[in-house]
């Protein structure tokens, strides 16, 4: 399937998403928040429906306890404006796999491996919420002004703490995706301490919180609905903290949707 990832936005909304992206360029990272997107109704009441279906994600199978998750990807085409969405592989469950590979130098837990997640369903690929997203984020990088076509990756993310377990992103150290460009945007959180991000300069990369300078880092946290950040994977590495269980709360939970973007081909446009 394919839809159309470009929209009509407000001269507003163009001008904020320029202002953003300078400062991706400039520092490497780029911060924004809901009043950025100039968020619909529908989209409004899209982001409530993903706080519902994430409570039904399966746990991620690579890892501890705690990260649940589902995976989809699929190529942009600049020609036809649209994505389109791989199937994936279904399961003798009837489930649907997709398979997800990062190399070792920037998955030092399961480079190499091929992890396989669910398949994201339709009903989410299809919401206009992760329309404006995807056309949000693709915008800041500057990459459709260079390649025509480019692999689109989204995961949703629900970490779980428990009284006395918390829920860990992998690798659980600096790190950098592989991917060019990530974009982050916190759908929920409640009942939880942690789930920090911590931006360093890319040497610092596989490096735990403690081995990295403290003037070398800085420091944010994602706590309204779509807090979001951008980074540009050459220019940092990145780190976010175990998400902890609140005292007397039985569940703690941060969700985030995550979107990256990565050339399928050499840029068409010479370096001016």
């Amino acid at each position: 399937m394919g839809w159309n990832i470009f929209i009509n936005a407000p001269n507003s909304y163009r001008l904020t998403a320029a202002h953003i992206r300078n400062s991706l360029q400039q520092q490497g990272f780029a911060t924004f928040n809901a009043t950025d997107l100039d968020l619909s109704d529908s989209e409004k009441i899209d982001l409530i429906s993903l706080c519902e279906l994430s409570k039904s994600l399966p746990l991620d199978r690579f890892g501890e306890d705690g990260r649940h998750r589902s995976y989809c990807e699929g190529v942009w085409s600049r020609e036809t404006e649209t994505i389109h969405w791989k199937t994936g592989y279904p399961q003798p469950d009837d489930s649907i796999e997709i398979d997800y590979h990062q190399g070792s130098e920037y998955q030092p837990e399961f480079g190499g491996v091929v992890r396989k997640f669910l398949r994201m369903s339709d009903e989410i690929l299809n919401k206009g919420l992760l329309n404006k997203l995807i056309w949000h984020d693709l915008s800041l990088t500057g990459m459709a002004e260079h390649y025509s076509r480019l692999l689109c990756g989204v995961h949703l993310i629900r970490m779980q703490a428990l009284p006395g377990k918390p829920a860990k992103i992998t690798p659980n150290c600096f790190h950098r995706d592989g991917q060019p460009f990530t974009a982050v945007h916190l759908i929920e959180r409640y009942n939880v301490e942690g789930g920090a991000t911590h931006i360093a300069p890319p040497s610092y990369a596989n490096c735990q919180l403690e081995e990295v300078p403290a003037h070398e880092i800085t420091r944010f946290l994602l706590n309204d609905p779509l807090d979001s950040y951008i980074i540009d994977d050459a220019a940092i590495c990145h780190y976010i903290n175990p998400v902890t269980c609140d005292e007397n709360a039985s569940v703690g939970v941060r969700t985030i949707i995550l979107i990256d973007f990565t050339p399928l081909e050499q840029s068409d446009r010479r370096s001016q």
